[in-house]
């Protein structure tokens, strides 16, 4: 038998086995869990929110224990919340020595800890897609994609049946013990993003737990979880033609944090990581990351955040290597590839919201740009700022320039609300920048940014994609002109965005409509 074939039918195998083994495929609804919506309801954030609704999806005694490493002040308010909710912690009454004494005498005003956190809620799911990107510059089949999804969600396994454009597709996850297994084209044990992807679909509701994470080609997966009932290290062979033609090795530490992939025969493989670290030294900070391709040739990026609130202090950075837009193809397709690629670093350190020094390096084949700039406030208070923004910009190469930018901006930043509008001067021509971001109730981001450039302005400007970056959030563009809005909820997704290229007239308009639907 074949090698490429191997990792394919043990998978499909070992699904026939399961699925006659006699375990009943669907077992009966269990309660909900308090959503990402109902904990942004009760006041914490949107990432605060997303923590809490994913660990308390776990077990009683591993929810318990994650509460009991939170800020004292924390855990009082999210017992308070689980009580005001009738969620029980504890299966039994408890006394203050059997949980702990320090929360109990901390502040009476919170009750004593209530009692057991139900399981996920099973569920069936409709969801839909349409994507129309209108420009003269692609044929007609690459314009326009839609998809339609019905499905399945359970504890143990999920179900979905797919038409993309116009091929009808399938995926399944089943868990038995501890055995698991992923087939077919939408559910896979790792949460690498472009792992598989299908370049002309993706899903705007990947969030833990889903049941429309990103749509694959067809990979298969059969492994084994540490803990039968909930999220262990996953270790474990797939087969994905669109990675490796051989069969790899996978494995996924707990609340998918960690990851990685390999295929020996070719030597492809991918690394991912999405952590958060609180307190280290008074800072909080989160990294996310993902590489793919070879060791000597690989493709991704690297985005960190971190934060320490008592010195009101804050640094972000983004490193990516990227070609032609590389990143949304087939892995097979990133390796090998002799043309150029571009590698990029920016880094940013804000204080008090309006101080900011900035820095950009940028090398792609033989045109090097970098810069540095800086952020100064003019006036500020409660309602926003006028801020001075100086930048100088140097390119080298092809071609060589340097150049210096003045700008004026009004800007409002408030946890995570930000208003940012103004203007530039460079070399005697003008750019016009605007962004705007905010949570909305039940779990909505809205975001709109754009950017209008004088024609024949030297030199690319650095454009900020997205606030809430799951991706690198930085990059050189030379458009004349591109604006985006972005509404994205648990339910309903709209991407709507329009650009102009340098040096023609013609628009290109981009669409993208999702919903999803639980009943």
């Amino acid at each position: 038998m074949e090698w490429r074939k191997f990792g394919r039918n043990v998978c499909i195998l070992a699904f026939f086995c399961l699925l006659f083994s006699g375990k009943n495929l669907f077992p009966e609804v269990k309660e909900p869990v308090l959503t990402t919506q109902s904990w942004m309801k009760e006041g914490f954030t949107l990432k605060e929110s997303v923590q809490l609704a994913s660990q308390s999806q776990k077990t009683k005694e591993e929810f318990r224990k994650w509460i009991e490493q939170r800020p004292k002040k924390e855990q009082n308010k999210i017992h308070f919340i689980l009580k005001k909710h009738n969620i029980k912690l504890y299966s039994k009454p408890v006394t203050k020595s059997s949980y702990n004494k320090k929360i109990a005498n901390e502040d009476k005003k919170y009750p004593e800890v209530p009692q057991t956190i139900p399981s996920q809620q099973d569920y069936f799911f409709i969801g839909g897609s349409y994507q129309n990107l209108d420009t003269r510059y692609l044929p007609k089949s690459e314009k326009n994609h839609s998809g339609f999804y019905i499905g399945k969600k359970a504890e143990d396994h999920k179900i979905i049946l797919e038409k993309r454009d116009e091929k009808f597709s399938g995926s399944v996850f089943y868990q038995i013990s501890y055995l698991q297994m992923n087939l077919g084209n939408r559910y896979k044990p790792i949460p690498h993003f472009y792992f598989a992807k299908d370049p002309d679909f993706y899903s705007a509701f990947d969030r833990t737990n889903s049941p429309l994470t990103q749509p694959i080609l067809s990979s298969y997966f059969l492994g084994l979880n540490s803990k039968p009932k909930e999220d262990g290290h996953k270790l474990g062979i797939y087969h994905s033609e669109a990675v490796s033609k051989e069969p790899g090795v996978y494995y996924s530490s707990p609340n998918q944090s960690y990851s990685f992939t390999w295929a020996p025969y070719s030597r492809i493989g991918s690394l991912y990581i999405n952590d958060s670290y609180k307190n280290l030294s008074g800072w909080d900070s989160n990294v996310q990351g993902e590489a793919m391709g070879r060791t000597d040739q690989f493709y991704g990026f690297l985005y960190a955040r971190s934060e320490k609130k008592s010195w009101d202090l804050g640094v972000d950075g983004t490193l990516y290597r990227d070609y032609n837009g590389i990143l949304s193809l087939p892995m097979q397709n990133m390796v090998d590839q002799t043309g150029v690629r571009q590698d990029l670093q920016f880094g940013r350190l804000r204080w008090k919201q309006y101080f900011v020094l900035e820095g950009l390096q940028s090398k792609e084949g033989l045109r090097y740009e970098s810069g540095i700039g800086g952020h100064i406030p003019l006036i500020f208070g409660d309602w926003g700022a006028v801020v001075f923004r100086y930048r100088d910009y140097t390119e080298a190469g092809f071609n060589r320039f340097h150049a210096v930018g003045r700008g004026l901006f009004y800007e409002w930043r408030k946890d995570k609300n930000a208003i940012s509008i103004g203007g530039e001067v460079r070399t005697g021509r003008q750019q016009f920048e605007a962004k705007l971001s905010f949570p909305l109730q039940y779990g909505y981001i809205l975001e709109i940014s754009g950017i209008y450039r004088d024609k024949k302005m030297e030199m690319r400007s650095w454009f900020e994609n997205w606030s809430y970056a799951a991706d690198y959030n930085v990059n050189l563009m030379e458009r004349n002109e591109l604006w985006k809005l972005k509404l994205v909820g648990p339910e309903f997704s709209l991407n709507l965005s329009l650009s102009q290229k340098s040096g023609t007239e013609t628009y290109i308009y981009y669409t993208n409509l999702q919903f999803l639907l639980r009943f």
